[in-house]
């Protein structure tokens, strides 16, 4: 497993962690958000201890553009349908940004993130 997947996979388990977590009051901070804060203290220690390379900017083809877009889109998909499915099965969460009723998950957890995968051209582009 890369290091690249690792982190990926760290900072995925965290956040479901998080979401799951909102859903059951009385849950103790440091199991909520615990998960969380270690995966950024891990990402943080990583950064540091990284080696510098000079690395040439890669340039992405088309493909490769639209399989990280797929890859978002899915990963996107499927924390609406955990936060759908904890608010019918388990109820309503603490935070009211995972509360399917409130406008802030629908603008927050739905709509910014499909309006991030627009490709937006601005008027300096020249197309």
């Amino acid at each position: 497993m890369s290091k690249g997947n690792f982190l990926l996979l760290l900072v995925i388990i965290s956040l479901l962690t998080l979401i799951i977590t909102d859903f059951f009051p009385g849950t103790e901070w440091y199991i909520q958000y615990g998960p969380l804060i270690l995966t950024a203290i891990i990402i943080f220690i990583m950064a540091i201890f990284e080696k510098k390379e000079v690395e040439s900017k890669k340039i992405e083809s088309a493909d490769e553009k639209r399989k990280q877009r797929n890859k978002f889109l899915a990963f996107i998909a499927f924390i609406w349908l955990i936060v759908m499915a904890m608010n019918i099965f388990a109820g309503e969460p603490e935070a009211d940004i995972f509360n399917i009723k409130n406008p802030e998950f629908w603008i927050l957890i739905v709509i910014l993130p499909l309006l991030s995968q627009f490709n937006y051209k601005k008027i300096t582009d020249g197309t």
